[in-house]
């Protein structure tokens, strides 16, 4: 699985993506950034290098280096439409 296009959401850390299976999903970043204290992953919570994401790699990744496998992403995500 991977995902095909991405674009920010109505939430401050919210991301809508569609994957390669056709399906699309709102993903809620903002508890798995607070969560994990790796100074690599809270630079997202800066909302300018949050909102700088890009697709890379099959999946949306940030500047810094971060990104977060497809898989998990389609697992926390709901849908959107």
């Amino acid at each position: 699985m991977w995902i095909t296009n991405a674009e920010k959401a109505k939430g401050t850390y919210e991301i809508l993506v569609w994957f390669n299976n056709g399906k699309s999903t709102i993903v809620d970043l903002k508890n798995s950034i607070e969560k994990d204290h790796r100074p690599i992953i809270r630079d997202l919570l800066d909302v300018n290098i949050f909102n700088s994401f890009k697709i890379a790699n099959d999946t949306i990744c940030w500047k810094n280096g971060v990104d977060f496998a497809p898989e998990y992403l389609y697992e926390i995500g709901y849908p959107g439409n």
